[in-house]
């Protein structure tokens, strides 16, 4: 049995995955979820008698004291520590807020948030997961910019413009879920997504130019 240690898709907790089932029950929340779903914390699967331990402080619901938070508006998250859970007293993550966030490698975000500004996460360079609600409907120019780890990424179904710049420079950005409400993807969304060889796009949706690099294939669905 192969265990990993996530956090639960639906309430945030920091949870320990069976990799072999299909599906699981939080103990924390109660409620059912695919394990797919799950936003893992270890790099890799671990062995049931491995001997990795992490800090409690890891896994739990980030400080108020690391987060300048303004009217419900996240502007800059000071702290150092690799999983970030963020309170559901924050409405929306501001521009730059995590910028150059060297240490960052997981993050949750609750239902509360709505949008999320531009350079958000920007050059946040061992960043590998993202839980993003679907309650998001906004995120900024070049949110993502510089996350040179990160490998996937499925959109909110809100969402209907990805903006500029988005993922420019994401060298490692192999899948990416469009939602069936997307419009318009802008100028140089996903500049520099070398490993990115296939999208599927919804019908309908206008494309930049130069929204994707050279090499990828646009699927129309």
């Amino acid at each position: 049995m192969a265990l990993n240690h996530a956090f639960c898709p639906l309430c945030g907790a920091v949870i320990t995955v069976d990799l072999s089932q299909d599906a699981l029950i939080c103990p924390a929340c109660g409620r059912p979820f695919l394990n797919v779903q799950a936003v893992y914390a270890d790099p890799a699967p671990a062995p049931a008698a491995s001997a990795v331990t992490f800090s409690k402080k890891e896994f739990s619901t980030t400080p108020l004291s690391d987060l300048d938070i303004e009217y419900g508006v996240l502007r800059r998250y000071k702290g150092k520590n690799s999983y970030v859970i963020l309170p559901d007293c924050i409405k929306e993550i501001g521009s730059n807020a995590f910028l150059t966030a060297r240490n960052l490698r997981s993050a949750v975000l609750p239902d509360s948030i709505t949008g999320i500004g531009a350079q958000a996460f920007s050059e946040c360079r061992q960043l590998i997961k993202l839980r993003i609600p679907d309650t998001v409907t906004l995120i900024g120019s070049g949110a993502f910019s510089g996350c040179k780890s990160l490998t996937e990424f499925k959109f909110p179904n809100g969402v209907q413009t990805v903006a500029s710049d988005t993922f420019w420079g994401c060298t490692a950005l192999k899948s990416v879920r469009f939602p069936s409400a997307l419009r318009r993807i802008e100028v140089n969304a996903f500049h520099g997504c070398t490993a990115l060889l296939s999208v599927q796009v919804p019908a309908g949706t206008s494309v930049a130019d130069s929204a994707f690099p050279p090499q990828t294939s646009i699927v129309r669905i």
